[in-house]
């Protein structure tokens, strides 16, 4: 037992020992070694000698090489023969060792520490500019001149920004500055672009103001407007709208010129206002009519301005543009099958409903023989009124049933005649006007509307002097002139003095109509 005593004792003094000679040795050791877990400059030297580590900071920058990377995957290295690269060391390394406490070993190692250590890289500025002006990337055939982002032409998907080509122009100075940095660090390489060696283009792809450009331009050409004539349709989109667009420092806009004359263009093709027209009369014969004032009348001005704001809104969608006067339909026969039909020479006036026959009747139209014949043509009824009061130079007269449709010309009850039709109106005739039965007057007012056309056609437009008869006692019919050859100009100021149209051109509505029609009987 005593025995087996000295004997653990022996053992543990021999463990003892041996530790403390191992501690020992180590702390002695690591004196002139670096300890565990020592990292230097980013490399692990655990238990390596300051001689060994200096000799490989040597040897590795005897072979050291710069990979020097630039655009469009072009590389080229500086070696350390080619600078005559050298590296020198101070007492860094020995300070490392001194400072780490050689009893205190043990800790290292369940730590690391990391040094960061300066050497001292020297090199021949001489050789280096030499090497610089002799890499690939002052090559000509490698320079290419950057150029800047763009806009693409207009496609069926719009416009599109074509990136910018940052090209490979290389600024010297910043490409030695960036290589002295990285030889001087031993690094392994260095990216020419990110240290921004090269020249770039003025404008990106990502540059504000040509990205709403590209917004406006697209959100002008992405409208797609759809006019419909009848059976026909005008499709605008940014095949077209592209052209119109125009650039001032950048800010986009609709060229007004061009709209304007796009909205002619569909005017000319389109309107039908003043355009003679085949018309078949009751009696089956097919005449031409080439006087008048109806049909459509685009108002270019304002359709012009609405549509310019619907573009640049960016709304698509259906469009009716905007008139001065409009017909029943559209197409060739715009009247449609809804007007009233006055044939001077029968002296008779049908009216149609849909195609179908619903009144007719005889009445007087203008006296002949005194220059006031009732002018034919196609025109729309300007309104309708009850119990208008119609005042001429000389008289006022009361009517029950008024219905205008050329300026003051229009058609109305005449209570004072007792006879209707047949050549009356050659030498008894109105003042333009269309005297019809008070009956049938009831009946035509409370079917026709605000811009059915009204057909006249046919009468007698003389009366031989010597079969004038002598002045009558009939009661003269408060109308209006007859339509005598006024030019185009004279006749629009002639619907303005009647209250059809607006001063600015549009037409009158019947609220801007006086109850009391002033009528002025002109001097013959």
């Amino acid at each position: 037992m005593r025995r087996m005593k000295r004997r653990i004792l022996y053992i543990i003094i021999t463990v003892i020992t041996a530790a403390a000679v191992t501690y020992l040795g180590l702390a002695l050791f690591f004196t002139k070694h670096f300890f565990f877990n020592t990292i230097i400059n980013g490399e692990n030297y655990s238990v390596s000698a300051v001689n060994t580590v200096q000799n490989g900071f040597l040897d590795t920058s005897s072979q050291y090489v710069l990979t020097i990377n630039g655009r469009d995957g072009l590389t080229d290295t500086i070696t350390a023969a080619d600078i005559a690269l050298r590296v020198e060391f101070g007492h860094e390394f020995e300070d490392i060792v001194e400072g780490q406490e050689a009893f205190l070993w043990p800790a290292s190692v369940f730590k690391e520490t990391e040094y960061n250590v300066d050497t001292l890289v020297t090199y021949s500025q001489e050789a280096l500019d030499k090497k610089i002006d002799t890499l690939c990337f002052f090559e000509n055939e490698n320079i290419r001149q950057p150029q800047d982002a763009y806009l693409s032409d207009y496609t069926e998907s719009g416009y599109q920004i074509i990136p910018e080509d940052k090209g490979t122009v290389p600024v010297r100075e910043k490409i030695r500055s960036a290589v002295e940095e990285a030889v001087s660090l031993l690094e392994e390489s260095v990216d020419l672009d990110a240290k921004e060696c090269y020249t770039n283009a003025q404008v990106t792809s990502g540059d504000r103001a040509l990205q709403k450009e590209c917004e406006e331009r697209n959100r002008y050409t992405g409208v797609t407007i759809t006019y419909t004539f009848g059976e026909e349709s005008e499709v605008l989109d940014g095949s077209i709208i592209k052209d119109w667009m125009i650039k001032d420092d950048r800010t986009i806009d609709l060229d007004p010129e061009l709209v304007r004359e796009y909205v002619n263009g569909l005017a000319r093709k389109y309107d039908t206002w003043g355009r003679k027209r085949e018309f078949q009369t009751t009696g089956g014969e097919v005449i031409t009519i080439t006087e008048g004032a109806y049909g459509w009348w685009m108002n270019r001005a304002e359709e012009t301005q609405e549509l310019i704001e619907q573009i640049k809104s960016g709304r698509s969608g259906e469009r009716t543009p905007v008139y001065h006067a409009e017909a029943a339909q559209y197409g060739d026969n715009d009247i449609g099958d809804t007007y009233v039909e006055i044939d001077l020479t029968s002296q008779h006036l049908w009216l149609y409903k849909d195609g179908e026959l619903v009144e007719d009747t005889d009445f007087v139209s203008g006296n002949v023989s005194k220059g006031y014949n009732t002018p034919v043509g196609v025109y729309g009824i300007t309104y309708k009124e009850r119990n208008a009061t119609l005042r001429g130079a000389t008289y006022t007269s009361h009517v029950d049933y008024w219905m205008p449709f050329n300026g003051n010309v229009g058609m109305h009850d005449a209570s004072w005649r007792s006879s209707f039709g047949e050549d009356i109106y050659l030498r008894n005739g109105s003042h333009g006007c269309v005297n019809l039965p008070p009956k049938k007057a009831k009946v035509i007012y409370e079917y026709v509307e605000k811009g059915e056309p009204v057909i006249v056609y046919g009468g007698q437009t003389s009366v031989p002097r010597q079969e004038t008869p002598e002045k009558t006692e009939e009661i003269p019919e408060p109308g209006e002139t007859a339509d005598t050859g006024l030019t185009p100009e004279q006749q629009i100021q002639l619907w303005i003095e009647a209250g059809l149209l607006n001063p600015d051109g549009t037409l009158a509505q019947p609220a801007q109509v006086p109850t009391e029609v002033p009528v002025e009987i002109p001097q013959q």
